[in-house]
């Protein structure tokens, strides 16, 4: 959990850094995208991506205005995540999904994590759907997936098995093509194990888990 917040931090950190939310014209035809620190009757003071701080006098100024990224409709995309797994145990998941935006609305990919179960390395393998309710840079969203967790040891007497599950948050984009991304939800797995090496029989688990996750979104 630690480690998470600290995930967090580096990731609110960066995408404050890369918003630039106002736009300054000047009169000689000049545009300075940025944050605006100042903005009175003296002029205006404006601190560009790059960290560099620029000072207008009222007289150099035509405008300024609000700027808000527009996020493509659709494309390819990568979204990189970390998440706490609870219910039957609590561990660490790490996941990794490109897919394609076919619309503002619609998205579909394929996904690849790391995660644990009762110490057992898995590598879950999986196709996942979402579906953003509104258009906008920010926005709720469902998403459904399913696939097959694949044991990353002791090939011989763990299966893995069939894996699926539902997640709903929130995507805010702070660029034309960075975003962050905040979900919960519930993972279903099937796992199968063999109790010993001479026994041929296998034990099925089903496993029970919420998820909780924070990532970055590039498009």
């Amino acid at each position: 959990m630690k480690n998470l917040l600290i995930v967090a931090v580096l990731l609110i950190s960066l995408t404050s850094f890369a918003q630039n939310n106002s736009i300054v014209y000047l009169k000689n035809g000049n545009q300075i995208k940025g944050d605006i620190l100042k903005n009175d009757a003296t002029g205006v003071q404006i601190r560009t991506k790059d960290g560099s701080v620029w000072n207008y006098t009222i007289d150099e100024v035509a405008s300024t205005e609000k700027f808000t990224p527009t996020v493509s409709g659709k494309g390819f995309y990568n979204r990189s995540s970390l998440g706490v797994m609870g219910g039957d145990q609590v561990s660490p998941s790490l996941q990794v999904v490109n897919g394609y935006a076919f619309n503002p609305h619609w998205e579909a990919g394929f996904g690849i994590g790391l995660e644990s179960f009762y110490w057992r390395g898995y590598m879950p393998l999986f196709f996942e759907g979402r579906y953003n309710l509104l258009k906008t840079r920010i926005s709720p969203f469902v998403s459904m997936h399913a696939g097959y967790v694949m044991p990353m040891s002791n090939f011989e007497f763990n299966k893995g098995g069939f894996t699926a599950g539902v997640q709903a948050g929130i995507t805010h984009f702070f660029t034309s093509h960075i975003g962050i991304t905040t979900s919960a939800g519930y993972r279903f797995a099937y796992l199968k194990t063999n109790n010993m090496w001479w026994d041929d029989f296998q034990t099925i688990q089903q496993i029970n888990r919420f998820e909780i996750r924070l990532g970055l979104v590039f498009r």
